[in-house]
Protein backbone atom coordinates (compact mmCIF):
# COMPACT_ATOMS: atom_id res chain seq x y z
CA UNK A 1 0.00 0.00 0.00
CA UNK A 2 1.52 3.07 -1.02
CA UNK A 3 1.87 6.14 0.78
CA UNK A 4 0.03 9.65 0.49
CA UNK A 5 2.34 12.25 0.11
CA UNK A 6 3.84 14.75 -1.57
CA UNK A 7 1.92 16.47 -4.66
CA UNK A 8 -1.62 15.02 -4.30
CA UNK A 9 -3.44 16.19 -7.39
CA UNK A 10 -7.15 16.99 -6.39
CA UNK A 11 -8.94 15.98 -10.12
CA UNK A 12 -11.42 16.99 -11.79
CA UNK A 13 -13.98 14.64 -12.57
CA UNK A 14 -14.07 14.71 -16.42
CA UNK A 15 -17.37 15.00 -17.77
CA UNK A 16 -18.56 14.08 -21.77
CA UNK A 17 -21.70 16.18 -23.72
CA UNK A 18 -23.83 13.49 -22.41
CA UNK A 19 -23.25 14.19 -18.36
CA UNK A 20 -21.56 10.94 -18.15
CA UNK A 21 -17.67 10.82 -16.45
CA UNK A 22 -15.92 10.97 -19.54
CA UNK A 23 -13.31 8.15 -18.45
CA UNK A 24 -11.37 8.32 -21.50
CA UNK A 25 -10.23 11.84 -20.64
CA UNK A 26 -9.66 11.16 -17.55
CA UNK A 27 -7.29 8.70 -18.14
CA UNK A 28 -5.36 11.05 -20.34
CA UNK A 29 -5.51 14.06 -17.43
CA UNK A 30 -4.03 11.44 -15.13
CA UNK A 31 -1.25 10.67 -17.59
CA UNK A 32 -0.47 14.58 -18.08
CA UNK A 33 -0.22 14.75 -14.40
CA UNK A 34 2.30 11.85 -13.60
CA UNK A 35 4.38 12.72 -15.68
CA UNK A 36 4.65 16.31 -14.20
CA UNK A 37 5.51 13.98 -11.33
CA UNK A 38 2.44 14.29 -9.22
CA UNK A 39 2.83 12.25 -5.67
CA UNK A 40 -0.81 10.40 -5.91
CA UNK A 41 -4.18 11.63 -6.74
CA UNK A 42 -8.06 11.83 -5.12
CA UNK A 43 -11.00 10.96 -6.83
CA UNK A 44 -13.81 12.72 -5.79
CA UNK A 45 -12.54 15.63 -3.76
CA UNK A 46 -13.96 18.76 -3.33
CA UNK A 47 -12.77 19.75 -6.99
CA UNK A 48 -13.87 16.54 -8.46
CA UNK A 49 -16.82 17.22 -7.43
CA UNK A 50 -17.83 15.21 -4.58
CA UNK A 51 -22.10 14.86 -3.74
CA UNK A 52 -22.45 15.16 -7.45
CA UNK A 53 -22.34 11.59 -8.16
CA UNK A 54 -23.89 8.28 -7.13
CA UNK A 55 -22.03 5.55 -4.69
CA UNK A 56 -22.13 3.70 -8.58
CA UNK A 57 -20.72 6.39 -10.45
CA UNK A 58 -17.71 6.58 -8.00
CA UNK A 59 -17.12 2.74 -7.64
CA UNK A 60 -16.95 2.24 -11.36
CA UNK A 61 -14.51 5.58 -11.43
CA UNK A 62 -12.11 4.21 -8.97
CA UNK A 63 -11.78 0.46 -10.53
CA UNK A 64 -11.23 2.25 -14.06
CA UNK A 65 -8.62 4.57 -12.95
CA UNK A 66 -6.99 2.27 -10.25
CA UNK A 67 -6.92 0.05 -13.24
CA UNK A 68 -4.74 2.49 -15.97
CA UNK A 69 -2.91 4.31 -12.99
CA UNK A 70 -1.09 0.86 -12.37
CA UNK A 71 0.37 1.52 -9.09
CA UNK A 72 2.49 4.28 -10.50
CA UNK A 73 1.11 6.32 -7.84
CA UNK A 74 -1.67 5.68 -4.51
CA UNK A 75 -4.86 6.74 -5.36
CA UNK A 76 -6.84 8.50 -2.32
CA UNK A 77 -10.74 8.12 -2.63
CA UNK A 78 -13.03 10.69 -1.42
CA UNK A 79 -15.94 8.70 0.08
CA UNK A 80 -17.93 11.23 1.83
CA UNK A 81 -21.69 10.44 1.78
CA UNK A 82 -25.02 12.16 3.53
CA UNK A 83 -25.78 8.88 4.83
CA UNK A 84 -22.98 6.66 7.10
CA UNK A 85 -24.33 3.46 4.97
CA UNK A 86 -23.47 4.86 2.02
CA UNK A 87 -19.61 6.01 2.96
CA UNK A 88 -19.29 2.47 4.52
CA UNK A 89 -20.35 0.74 1.33
CA UNK A 90 -17.83 3.36 -0.25
CA UNK A 91 -15.08 2.54 2.16
CA UNK A 92 -15.43 -1.37 1.43
CA UNK A 93 -15.71 -0.82 -2.40
CA UNK A 94 -12.37 1.65 -2.23
CA UNK A 95 -10.59 -0.92 0.20
CA UNK A 96 -11.18 -3.89 -2.19
CA UNK A 97 -10.66 -1.94 -5.39
CA UNK A 98 -7.14 -0.39 -5.76
CA UNK A 99 -7.68 2.90 -3.23
CA UNK A 100 -4.49 2.98 -1.05
CA UNK A 101 -6.16 5.41 1.49
CA UNK A 102 -9.70 7.06 1.77
CA UNK A 103 -10.89 10.74 2.20
CA UNK A 104 -14.01 11.42 4.59
CA UNK A 105 -15.82 14.97 4.76
CA UNK A 106 -18.45 14.98 6.74
CA UNK A 107 -21.83 16.29 4.62
CA UNK A 108 -24.86 17.16 6.16
CA UNK A 109 -27.98 18.89 5.65
CA UNK A 110 -28.73 18.74 9.49
CA UNK A 111 -25.80 19.40 11.11
CA UNK A 112 -24.34 16.67 13.26
CA UNK A 113 -23.59 16.92 16.69
CA UNK A 114 -19.82 15.73 17.99
CA UNK A 115 -21.24 12.66 19.21
CA UNK A 116 -22.97 11.98 15.57
CA UNK A 117 -19.67 12.87 13.85
CA UNK A 118 -17.36 10.68 16.51
CA UNK A 119 -20.02 7.63 15.25
CA UNK A 120 -19.50 8.19 11.54
CA UNK A 121 -15.97 8.36 11.51
CA UNK A 122 -16.07 5.25 13.74
CA UNK A 123 -18.29 3.66 11.87
CA UNK A 124 -16.93 4.22 8.29
CA UNK A 125 -13.15 3.71 9.89
CA UNK A 126 -14.25 0.64 11.07
CA UNK A 127 -15.44 -0.85 7.37
CA UNK A 128 -12.05 0.63 5.57
CA UNK A 129 -9.11 -2.03 5.57
CA UNK A 130 -6.86 1.22 4.47
CA UNK A 131 -5.65 4.39 5.91
CA UNK A 132 -8.16 6.77 7.04
CA UNK A 133 -7.80 10.63 6.19
CA UNK A 134 -10.31 13.20 7.84
CA UNK A 135 -10.95 15.92 5.46
CA UNK A 136 -11.67 19.60 7.09
CA UNK A 137 -13.63 22.03 5.22
CA UNK A 138 -15.66 23.93 7.36
CA UNK A 139 -16.33 26.24 4.05
CA UNK A 140 -17.68 23.83 1.55
CA UNK A 141 -19.27 21.66 4.34
CA UNK A 142 -20.26 23.28 7.15
CA UNK A 143 -18.49 21.58 10.27
CA UNK A 144 -15.38 22.79 11.38
CA UNK A 145 -13.20 19.24 12.88
CA UNK A 146 -11.25 21.26 15.61
CA UNK A 147 -8.43 20.14 17.12
CA UNK A 148 -10.04 19.02 20.54
CA UNK A 149 -12.15 17.13 18.03
CA UNK A 150 -9.53 15.53 15.97
CA UNK A 151 -7.65 14.30 19.51
CA UNK A 152 -10.93 12.04 20.09
CA UNK A 153 -11.23 10.94 16.08
CA UNK A 154 -7.62 9.94 16.84
CA UNK A 155 -8.34 6.93 18.98
CA UNK A 156 -9.61 5.62 15.98
CA UNK A 157 -6.69 2.30 14.90
CA UNK A 158 -6.74 3.68 10.95
CA UNK A 159 -7.07 7.54 11.37
CA UNK A 160 -3.69 8.52 10.25
CA UNK A 161 -4.17 12.04 8.75
CA UNK A 162 -6.20 14.89 7.95
CA UNK A 163 -6.38 17.36 5.12
CA UNK A 164 -7.16 20.87 6.56
CA UNK A 165 -8.84 23.03 4.56
CA UNK A 166 -9.57 25.52 7.38
CA UNK A 167 -6.84 28.29 6.69
CA UNK A 168 -5.99 27.57 9.88
CA UNK A 169 -1.85 27.44 9.37
CA UNK A 170 -1.27 26.96 13.37
CA UNK A 171 -3.04 23.14 13.16
CA UNK A 172 -0.50 21.82 10.90
CA UNK A 173 1.89 22.23 13.79
CA UNK A 174 -0.67 21.24 16.99
CA UNK A 175 -2.59 18.46 15.94
CA UNK A 176 0.55 16.22 14.91
CA UNK A 177 1.67 17.50 18.73
CA UNK A 178 -2.06 17.09 20.19
CA UNK A 179 -2.41 13.54 18.74
CA UNK A 180 1.17 12.23 19.66
CA UNK A 181 2.23 11.90 15.87
CA UNK A 182 -0.47 9.85 14.56
CA UNK A 183 -2.59 12.17 13.12
CA UNK A 184 -0.84 14.35 10.37
CA UNK A 185 -1.78 17.51 8.37
CA UNK A 186 -2.08 17.64 5.07
CA UNK A 187 -2.04 21.62 3.07
CA UNK A 188 -5.16 21.48 2.18
CA UNK A 189 -5.74 24.75 0.28
CA UNK A 190 -4.13 26.92 -2.37
CA UNK A 191 -3.58 30.09 -0.83
CA UNK A 192 -1.31 29.45 2.18
CA UNK A 193 0.62 27.04 1.33
CA UNK A 194 4.54 28.09 2.22
CA UNK A 195 4.90 27.79 5.51
CA UNK A 196 3.10 24.16 6.09
CA UNK A 197 5.09 22.99 3.07
CA UNK A 198 8.23 24.44 4.90
CA UNK A 199 7.46 22.68 7.77
CA UNK A 200 6.35 19.35 8.93
CA UNK A 201 2.74 18.67 6.04
CA UNK A 202 3.84 15.89 4.56
CA UNK A 203 1.32 16.58 1.61
CA UNK A 204 -0.13 18.87 -0.40
CA UNK A 205 -3.63 18.28 -2.11
CA UNK A 206 -4.03 20.90 -4.69
CA UNK A 207 -6.93 21.43 -7.03
CA UNK A 208 -4.47 24.18 -9.09
CA UNK A 209 -2.47 20.83 -10.01
CA UNK A 210 -5.47 20.14 -12.46
CA UNK A 211 -3.96 23.25 -14.76
CA UNK A 212 -0.14 23.51 -13.42
CA UNK A 213 0.85 19.80 -11.90
CA UNK A 214 4.67 20.59 -13.03
CA UNK A 215 4.75 24.62 -11.13
CA UNK A 216 3.07 22.76 -8.19
CA UNK A 217 5.48 19.97 -7.94
CA UNK A 218 8.63 22.49 -8.59
CA UNK A 219 7.61 24.39 -5.30
CA UNK A 220 6.50 21.46 -3.43
CA UNK A 221 10.61 19.78 -4.44
CA UNK A 222 11.81 23.69 -3.66
CA UNK A 223 10.05 23.37 -0.18
CA UNK A 224 11.48 19.87 0.61
CA UNK A 225 14.70 20.75 -0.20
CA UNK A 226 15.01 23.38 2.29
CA UNK A 227 15.22 26.54 -0.92
CA UNK A 228 13.40 29.37 1.11
CA UNK A 229 13.68 31.99 -1.25
CA UNK A 230 12.72 29.61 -4.37
CA UNK A 231 9.96 27.87 -3.05
CA UNK A 232 8.56 31.07 -1.92
CA UNK A 233 8.98 32.67 -5.58
CA UNK A 234 7.12 29.74 -7.28
CA UNK A 235 4.41 30.48 -4.20
CA UNK A 236 3.97 33.75 -5.40
CA UNK A 237 3.40 32.59 -9.13
CA UNK A 238 1.10 30.07 -8.31
CA UNK A 239 -0.84 32.58 -5.79
CA UNK A 240 -3.08 34.34 -8.95
CA UNK A 241 -4.31 31.43 -10.33
CA UNK A 242 -5.09 29.66 -6.18
CA UNK A 243 -6.52 33.08 -5.16
CA UNK A 244 -9.01 33.18 -8.37
CA UNK A 245 -9.28 29.42 -7.37
CA UNK A 246 -10.59 30.71 -3.44
CA UNK A 247 -12.91 33.19 -4.87
CA UNK A 248 -14.53 31.52 -8.01
CA UNK A 249 -14.28 28.12 -6.34
CA UNK A 250 -11.77 25.82 -7.29
CA UNK A 251 -13.92 23.44 -8.89
CA UNK A 252 -15.13 26.42 -11.72
CA UNK A 253 -11.33 27.80 -12.36
CA UNK A 254 -10.17 23.71 -12.66
CA UNK A 255 -12.51 23.09 -15.51
CA UNK A 256 -12.79 26.61 -17.42
CA UNK A 257 -8.88 27.03 -17.02
CA UNK A 258 -8.31 23.34 -18.66
CA UNK A 259 -10.61 24.48 -21.28
CA UNK A 260 -8.70 28.00 -21.70
CA UNK A 261 -5.34 26.11 -22.08
CA UNK A 262 -6.22 23.61 -24.62
CA UNK A 263 -7.50 20.54 -22.22
CA UNK A 264 -10.84 20.46 -21.78
CA UNK A 265 -12.28 18.31 -19.85
CA UNK A 266 -16.44 19.54 -19.90
CA UNK A 267 -18.26 20.21 -16.89
CA UNK A 268 -18.65 20.80 -13.81
CA UNK A 269 -21.52 18.76 -13.24
CA UNK A 270 -24.82 20.89 -13.05
CA UNK A 271 -25.76 22.73 -11.32
CA UNK A 272 -22.30 23.97 -11.04
CA UNK A 273 -21.56 26.05 -13.97
CA UNK A 274 -17.77 27.19 -15.42
CA UNK A 275 -16.98 30.62 -15.51
CA UNK A 276 -18.37 33.25 -17.79
CA UNK A 277 -18.17 36.90 -18.52
CA UNK A 278 -15.49 38.98 -16.40
CA UNK A 279 -14.68 35.83 -13.84
CA UNK A 280 -13.88 34.34 -17.39
CA UNK A 281 -11.84 36.76 -18.32
CA UNK A 282 -9.89 37.93 -15.86
CA UNK A 283 -9.15 33.75 -15.44
CA UNK A 284 -7.78 34.17 -18.92
CA UNK A 285 -5.67 37.29 -18.37
CA UNK A 286 -4.11 35.05 -14.90
CA UNK A 287 -3.95 32.04 -17.20
CA UNK A 288 -1.82 34.12 -19.75
CA UNK A 289 0.35 35.96 -17.34
CA UNK A 290 1.64 32.79 -15.46
CA UNK A 291 2.65 31.69 -19.15
CA UNK A 292 -0.36 29.73 -20.82
CA UNK A 293 -0.38 31.40 -24.22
Amino acid sequence: MKKIEGVVLFSVTPINSDGLIDHGRWKVHLDEAIAAGIGGVTLFGSTGANGYFTAVEKMEALEAVAKHVAGKIPIMMGIGAMTTAESVRLARHASENGADAVLVVPLNYWRPTDREIIRHYETVAAASAVPVWLYNNPGLAGIDLTPSMIVRLACIPNVVGMKDSSGDLPRALTIPVLTKGKVVVGIGQDTLILEPALGIAPAWFTGLANICPAECVGFWSAAKAGDVAGAAELARELFELSELGSRFGIIRVAHSGLEMIGKPVGGPRAPILGLEGAEAEELRAALTRFGFA
